[in-house]
This record gives structure tokens, sequence and C-alpha cells, in this order.
């Protein structure tokens, strides 16, 4: 573009126009970091637990503890006086950061910072590994890790770890986050995600909520292997809004892990005292009307409180979310089958009505 521009006689200001790295490969999530205090981290970190989480390690130098399970990384931190400690000052018990998987993090951030991406430094300790950063629109930070040397990973350098730590659930990775938006920002956390990050965007969505509508708009990795649903809404009592107010600005709405047995994991997580969002029992009634189940699995699906979708092409949905975690972010414990690639949208309805009765204190369903 440059070489034509100039054949035709056009003055080009230096650094106007430039040839940007390659977009990297993507390979999922690395991690995400919590910006707690010591008591919400303790809080926390319990939560985690009794949904098959193992503390797995503690940070050297610094008060930040590591949780894991299958290919999950939870990194609690509640360092004094760092990035983390700011950014909870500012926003509560929140999600600082996420660290994306890449081929070559200089080379990204390089690309990133091409495009006016802010980039970020902080402080290192002797022995720490430097990983190149970026900010995201509402000042989170994007980390890009790459493999280190010798197979030695960003664990192996930073924590202590715990060779005997061993995971009680069966959850296998991060399926998703899904984030709450200022209704004026959408169009440039899109722009963000795909010019400097070389994301995909689908089509957007709207989702009705009992008090108002949500607009919501899934960015992912060309790979699919980081999803990112992105979420709006313009009234003031919906779901999200409702997220907007608890962070004081931008933040994570929920957190979906995958497994491959959602029964067994829902089973488990009941037993270990999670708090789980009761679905009411008319949805499965609907449930009933829709699809050709028999009473025993349906019954199955209502005993867990499980949500389920299916597509055009024959690929399911079994879903199941939990109460949030101090009326801001909650998980999601979510098994695909047959290829389904959505977010259960007709579910949407149902679960955001639940959560607007869980936070008015409504009457629970009957015990099955």
């Amino acid at each position: 573009t440059d070489k034509r521009l100039e054949k035709e006689g056009y003055q080009i200001e230096p650094g106007v126009l430039f040839t940007p790295p390659a977009a990297n490969r993507y390979d999922g999530v690395e991690f995400l970091e919590f910006a707690v205090d010591e008591a919400v981290g303790a809080r926390l970190s319990g939560w985690l637990e009794r949904l098959g989480f193992a503390h797995a390690g503690q940070h050297r130098s610094k008060d930040v503890s590591l949780l894991r399970q299958g290919d999950i990384n939870i990194v609690l931190n509640a360092e004094p006086y760092s990035f983390a400690h700011n950014f909870f000052e500012s926003h509560g018990p929140s999600l600082c950061a996420a660290a994306l998987r890449v081929r070559n993090g200089a080379q990204e951030l390089q690309r990133a910072c091409d495009y006016r991406g802010p980039p970020y430094r902080g402080l290192v300790g002797p022995n720490e590994r430097e990983i190149p950063a970026v900010r995201a629109p509402d000042g989170s930070l994007i980390y890009l890790v790459e493999q280190g040397g010798e197979g030695q990973t960003i664990y192996d350098t930073d924590f202590s770890l715990d060779a005997k730590a061993q995971a009680s659930g069966g959850l296998q990775r991060i399926d998703h986050m899904a984030l709450a938006l200022p209704a004026d920002s959408l169009d440039s956390w899109v722009l963000f995600y795909k010019s400097l990050l070389d994301f995909e965007a689908d089509d957007e969505v709207v989702l009705p909520d009992p008090y108002g509508l949500v607009k919501s708009r899934a960015i992912r990795s060309r790979c699919s292997s980081i999803r990112l649903p992105l979420n709006i809404s313009e009234n003031r009592n919906t779901a999200i809004a409702h997220a907007l107010s608890s962070y004081q600005g931008s933040g994570v709405h929920h957190i979906a892990f995958s497994c491959d047995d959602i029964f067994a994991q829902v089973a488990r997580a009941k037993e270990a005292g999670v708090p789980l969002l009761e679905i009411p029992l008319n949805y499965y009634d609907d449930l009933a009307a829709r699809f050709d189940f028999d009473d025993e699995f349906l019954s199955e699906l209502a005993y867990y409180n499980v949500l389920y979708d299916r597509d055009a092409q024959g690929g399911e949905l079994f879903h199941v979310y939990t109460e949030p975690f101090e009326e801001r972010f909650f998980f999601e414990i979510i098994q695909r089958k047959g290829g389904y690639v959505g977010y259960g949208a007709a579910n949407v309805a149902v679960r955001l009505a639940a959560m607007a009765k869980a936070r008015s204190g409504g009457l629970k369903r009957p015990r099955l």
C-alpha cells in the first residue's frame, strides 16, 4: 500500500503505514489472575477447591497462590503494592489479567504495539520470567505466554510447586470467559481484539433479561481455543448492569470450564457444597415438549439443574451455573457433544430469570 501511494505522489508520514508481524497461533488460556486481598483470596480459594481445584503452589517471593485442575490454572494475587493490588482497590475482587498461550510472545507484543496497544511491564524479581503483556481497554492485562526453554513453564520458574497436589474434579479447560461491558464500549473491545490480537467476531445477538435486553457479541481466536462473549445492556437493572455496578466498570461476568461428564461433575460439586443455580421445574416441562426425552433422563437433568440445548446439526450442550461469588462473577460447568459451538442462547432467558430470582431471595424450588 505504501509503495502504491508513493508512486501516485502522496507524501507518507513516517510510522503511519507499517507492516505488522504476522499474527501468532494461540493454544488456549494459560492462566487467569484474580485480584484479591488475603480474606477474599481465602474465600475464593475455598470456592475453587469445592469445584475440584487443588492448591498447587505458592509464588517464591510474592503473596500469590496457584490453583489447578486439568489444563486450568487460576492465580490469586494478594501481593501488596502491585498491579493486582491497585486493581483490587479500584474494582474489588475481580479478574485483573488473562494469559494467552502463544508461539512467540515478543512478536505478538510487537504486533499489539504496532496497532497502538499500550504495553505493560511489571516489576520482575530475581529468577522470575518476564512475560510480555498489553493492557486491555479496561486497564486489565493480557499476558502473552510462550513455552520456556527446555520445556520449563512459568510455574516451574516462579512458583514453589506442591508435587503432591491432586485436583479432585474432572474439569478440563477454560471453555470461554464472558465479560460485562459498558454499553458504549462494545465496538472498541471488538476492534481491540480483531486488530491487535487477530481475533474474529461472531454476529451480534440480542438476549432477553427479565429487566431488559442484553446485546452479546462473541470474539474468538481463529482456532477457537480462546472465546470471549462480550455483553452490554442499556437497561439499569439487568444482570450486566448489576455486574458493572459491582465492578465500577467492566469486569468478568462468568467463566466456563469444560468437562466430559456433566452429571459426574455436578454430583461432585453438590456433594462438596458448591452453591448451584436452581432452575425452575417448568423449564424441564418445556424440554419435554421440545425433545423426545424419556422421563428418567429429564428427571436427571432437573435433579442436577442441568440446562440443555441442541443445534441444527445434532450437536448438544449440557451446562450448569453456580450462584455468583460475592454478587460478582460466577462459574459455568459445560459439556459439548457432537461439535456444538454455541453458548446456549436458547437457555439465556431461564438462566437470567433464575439469577434474578436468586438475587431477590425468591423461594427455592421443591427438593427432588
